[in-house]
């Protein structure tokens, strides 16, 4: 849920005149509350890891926007149902107000590497949460891993990247859900097998009091620890 300093997931990737937004949490509200975002672009690819409405529900603020967009989903790949067939039930009345379906392309990802929006998105299947995710790369320069506890293969999706945004959803010294979530630990540990330039913990559990722990419990592993906030720039 979001909370007076972050929103729920939402990375807007900016390239010249070409943009993706990865997930459509809350923080999708500021591309309509600052439209300096966009600026300059035309056309908006949006990404999503996977379903949980704390990462679709932006999806609904779309018509706001002055540009073209189109949705990315691992429906078919990971559900075996269309990215379309999922959204369906929160993008058309009664739960929206308008069929957002027929207003937007829909389109799959798959496994491995593609071109979307002119950018190379690299992604890796992530079992482990309460449903499956996927982690996104972008070229050499970010990873995103959310919505999911340690695996091995979350540090080759994000070898040398130069930024790394990865879950800390707990402190390891009080995991919460440690089965479906990561600590920020598990973000460090993977941060160092990957060899990641910096570590970037998102995707906060807004309950927790002294969130600067989660930065202290990642640090003992990888020294290159912040915690993400709403509007952070990443050059």
């Amino acid at each position: 849920m979001p909370s007076e300093a972050r929103e729920t997931t939402c990375v807007l990737i900016r390239d010249g005149h070409r943009a993706l937004l990865l997930d459509a949490g809350t923080g999708a509200r500021r591309l309509v509350t600052d439209r300096g975002l966009l600026e300059g672009v035309d056309h908006l690819d949006i990404i999503l890891t996977h379903f949980h409405l704390d990462h679709v529900c932006g999806l609904g603020y779309l018509p706001a926007l002055p540009v073209s967009v189109s949705i990315w989903g691992p429906g078919v790949w990971l559900y075996g149902v269309r990215t379309g067939a999922i959204l369906e039930h929160v993008c058309r009345p009664p739960i929206s107000p308008s069929d957002l379906g027929a207003s937007y392309a829909m389109r799959e990802l798959h496994s491995g590497s593609q071109l979307i929006g002119g950018l190379e998105v690299q992604t890796s299947a992530q079992p482990r949460h309460w449903a499956p995710t996927t982690a996104i790369r972008i070229g050499t320069e970010l990873a995103l891993l959310t919505d999911t506890p340690y695996e091995p293969s979350s540090a080759r999706i994000a070898e040398g990247v130069t930024r790394l945004l990865h879950e800390a959803w707990s402190s390891s010294r009080a995991p919460v859900h440690p089965e479906h979530d990561a600590t920020a630990a598990d973000a460090a540990r993977v941060a160092s097998e990957a060899g990641a330039a910096s570590l970037t913990l998102v995707h906060l559990n807004p309950t927790l009091d002294g969130l600067p722990a989660l930065v202290d419990d990642a640090s003992s592993i990888f020294e290159r620890t912040n915690l993400g906030q709403d509007m952070m720039l990443l050059l």
